[in-house]
């Protein structure tokens, strides 16, 4: 009995285990407090001071801020590299079309075809000419000219010579010659026409490399991947919850049973410990994630894209936090789910949770509706386009399109007309534009005279927003064309306002992000920080997303007082500053920096152009100039000169007038930022008028007193230099006719002393010793050493003359 009681309560001590947590670390309650133990070896401790972190910071912001400014000059090197390049492959693109012009101008080519154009057509003038006209010469063109890619083209032949072949063979190898042959048939009509031409140079942006878009792809795919196991870690914790679950209600029917049921499922089971239930369950874990990741790919892929939501492009770029989101259909499968497994019956049977046919669900659901919304915007393009429902795009970005088509000027309705005389095609610019090789970028038109026009704003419809950021700055564009502008200023002016009215008749775009530098219209998200919409009550032209669409018209820039002043404006008395900015110059950042409060503070006040009035310079009175607050005269535009005051541009005027005692005052110009700060560019100096003769007559005498001194300095230094050449000269040519015989005696005499036989110690002694003795008689004043025997008195004076021209060491 005592046995069957033992075995009794070791089971049902069994069941009082509870599933807890097992803790790697030891349990420090049960440890008496330990004693700190001491390091057998040394210990260094480094202590850093105030100085030395603020040294330490500081060193670590000129190295970031040197990395970035060489990053930064890097980046702009690049960049005018890019630019350069761009500038001049746009030029040899602009004049191979010169070149081709000029060809298709020749009255040799014209003679050749106008023999083949038939008599119907050169009945009518082109002045009578109309679309209906032009539509028929295209048609009876592509009946009787066709295209031959298997034509050779020899690039010794002159251009002018293959065009006079292929007028004899009626036939064309590319679109190219086509588009040739039929323009010099309209000249030939003396039809006023353009070449038009797609210029593609190379682009202004490099385009990104192979390993970039590798890592963005890398990097989409590691996002997709941590998606992947947050939705299976959720619905792991899901499946742990309901087995949890399903072991609390099986532990709660097991203590309901009677003992002699527990004896007979017990008996042949041993104890188990907390521990290796704890190993169980991560086994029993393992098992479920080695199960998912036998499942097949592409079922493990659908899985996570019905449970990821990609964002659209054309969403708001503020309120995109990611780029991949769980959708809320999905959170409230999972919670349903767990709802739903937390139900179970009587029998302690779980059922199966319904969270990932829903998220399958919602997935489908989300699918169907993109697609319902791509048809939408196809049906929104395609009523957009019902003008050309015949038209199919093949020029798309990279593939080479037809570059080359032809305008021609109808004088009776007074318009330009786009003819492509292959497809053929009479006025749908859209045609053009749609077969051109992409991106558009440059469009221009040349026309018999070899004038040049811009017309990319007539073909391209992303002109406003997208084709603008791809070209070159305007105002380069604009003054390398000024030199071959067309002179029929009627013509052209016409031609623009239609331009600007198609331009105007164009819809609202429909994405943020196309208004961004718009020409037409603007956002106040996209507003500078020295811009702003005037006046405040600006008419409203429409909505986009929400936010109101102004006019740029109404966009306008805010300047400063300082900054009006350099415009010759100041501003009204009694204005209130329309904005208020925070200041970038070295004083205001400096005020800021010395108060915490102050660092956030807007200290600059804007003003607009109609707070400001024409600047009134002041007068001169009794001979005094006015000055600034800094003894200076601002003349940034020459409505600025001080009434009664004259602005002598000659240096050191400021010299003379102090001598004279005559007001005078540098006249600032400007200012140059150079060195971290601004400095005044002063040209010229500010006098009264009555002063202004007599002023520049006393620079000129001076002028001429400087010139004559700077003369006479120079001719000094001139005959001082002269003269220590002459004396060196005669220096050397006297120390060579004294010493230079000889020195070649010498030698000689030292040739033969060696040729000689060998002397003892004894020998060269006394030879040295007699030499030494006959030395004497070749210095210089031994030179007469034969003449010994006439002696000749000399004088003292004479005696000073022979010596005056020897050196000091030869006087003795």
């Amino acid at each position: 009995m005592v046995k069957k009681e033992e075995t009794d309560e070791d089971e049902e001590s069994d069941e009082d285990w509870e599933d807890v947590e097992v803790l790697n670390e030891p349990m420090c309650s049960s440890l008496g407090p330990s004693e700190p133990a001491l390091p057998s070896q040394p210990v260094e401790i480094e202590i850093e001071t105030p100085e030395q972190a603020k040294k330490r910071q500081r060193r670590e912001r000129r190295k970031a801020e040197f990395e970035t400014y060489l990053r930064r000059m890097m980046n702009r090197f690049t960049k005018d590299v890019l630019t350069d390049t761009h500038k001049v492959h746009l030029l040899c693109l602009l004049a191979n079309g010169f070149f081709r012009n000029r060809v298709c101008s020749e009255p040799d080519l014209q003679a050749i075809a106008l023999s083949v154009v038939p008599n119907h057509f050169t009945r009518v003038t082109p002045e009578k000419a109309d679309v209906t006209f032009l539509s028929n010469l295209v048609k009876w063109f592509t009946k009787t000219f066709t295209l031959n890619p298997e034509l050779s083209d020899d690039d010794g032949v002159s251009r002018q010579a293959t065009l006079e072949g292929r007028f004899g063979m009626f036939s064309a190898r590319d679109h190219e010659e086509m588009t040739h042959l039929f323009l010099i048939i309209l000249r030939a009509l003396q039809f006023f026409c353009r070449l038009v031409l797609s210029l593609q140079p190379i682009p202004l942006k490099s385009p990104p490399s192979a390993g970039k878009t590798k890592s963005s792809g890398k990097s989409l795919a590691q996002k997709a991947g941590k998606m992947e196991q947050e939705v299976e870690s959720i619905c792991d914790d899901e499946n742990n919850n309901n087995s949890s679950i399903s072991k609390a209600e099986s532990r709660i029917a097991g203590a309901k049973r009677p003992v002699s049921q527990k004896a007979r499922s017990g008996k042949g089971a041993k104890k188990l410990k907390p521990e290796e239930d704890a190993g169980s369950s991560c086994s029993e874990k393992q098992g479920v994630k080695k199960e998912a990741s036998q499942k097949p790919k592409n079922e493990r892929r659908r899985k996570v894209a019905s449970k990821i939501n990609y964002k659209e492009d054309s969403e708001d770029e503020d309120d995109s936090a990611s780029e991949f989101e769980l959708s809320s259909d999905t959170e409230s499968s999972y919670s349903e789910g767990e709802e739903h497994g937390r139900r179970r019956s009587s029998t302690g049977k779980r059922q199966v949770p319904q969270s990932r046919t829903k998220i399958s669900q919602a997935g489908r659901n989300k699918s169907q509706a993109g697609k319902a919304g791509k048809k939408a915007t196809q049906k929104e393009k395609e009523t957009l386009g019902s003008d050309n429902e015949d038209i199919k795009e093949t020029g798309q970005t990279g593939i080479k399109g037809t570059d080359q088509w032809l305008e021609v000027y109808l004088e009776e309705s007074g318009k330009w007309v786009c003819v492509d005389c292959v497809r053929p095609a009479v006025a749908l610019p859209q045609l053009c534009y749609k077969q051109a090789t992409k991106p558009v970028t440059y469009v221009v038109g040349i026309d018999n005279g070899g004038f040049v026009k811009d017309l990319t704003k007539r073909y391209d419809p992303t002109w406003m927003t997208s084709t603008r950021k791809r070209r070159v700055d305007e105002e380069w564009w604009e003054e390398t064309l000024e030199s071959y502008k067309s002179p029929f200023t009627e013509r052209d002016e016409k031609e623009d306002m239609e331009l600007q009215a198609k331009l105007l008749d164009q819809p609202l775009p429909t994405a943020i992000s196309e208004y961004k530098s718009h020409p037409l219209y603007a956002l106040k998200r996209h507003l500078l920080k020295y811009e702003a919409l005037y006046p405040p009550t600006a008419a409203i032209l429409g909505y986009c997303r929400g936010e109101a669409v102004y006019s740029r018209d109404c966009v306008h820039t805010l300047h400063s007082k300082d900054t009006w002043l350099k415009e010759a404006r100041v501003v009204r008395l009694g204005e209130v500053p329309y904005k208020m900015v925070k200041g970038f110059s070295n004083r205001a950042r400096k005020a800021r920096l010395l108060e915490a409060e102050n660092r956030n503070k807007v200290d600059l006040p804007l003003f607009g152009h109609w707070q400001t009035e024409e600047y009134q310079p002041p007068v001169a009175v009794d001979g005094k100039v006015p000055r600034n607050e800094y003894g200076n005269v601002y003349l940034f535009r020459p409505c600025m000169l001080p009434i009664g005051c004259v602005h002598l541009q000659v240096p050191n005027l400021h010299r003379v007038a102090r001598k004279l005692n005559i007001d005078c005052a540098p006249a600032v110009t400007g200012f140059d930022f150079h060195c971290g700060f601004s400095h005044p560019v002063i040209e010229g100096y500010v006098a009264c008028e009555e002063y202004k003769e007599v002023l520049l007559a006393a620079w000129e005498n001076e002028q001429a007193e400087l010139e004559k001194k700077e003369r006479e300095k120079r001719e000094k230094r001139v005959l001082s230099n002269w003269t220590l050449l002459v004396k060196g000269l005669l220096i050397r040519e006297r120390l060579k006719r004294r010493y230079g015989k000889q020195s070649v005696a010498e030698a000689q005499s030292g040739e033969a002393n060696v040729e000689g036989d060998g002397f003892s110690s004894e020998e060269e002694e006394a030879g040295s010793l007699t030499a030494a003795t006959d030395l004497t008689g070749s210095w210089p004043q031994n030179r007469q050493a034969g003449q010994e025997d006439v002696v000749v008195r000399k004088s003292k004076r004479e005696r000073r003359g022979q010596q005056k021209h020897l050196f000091p060491f030869e006087k003795i």
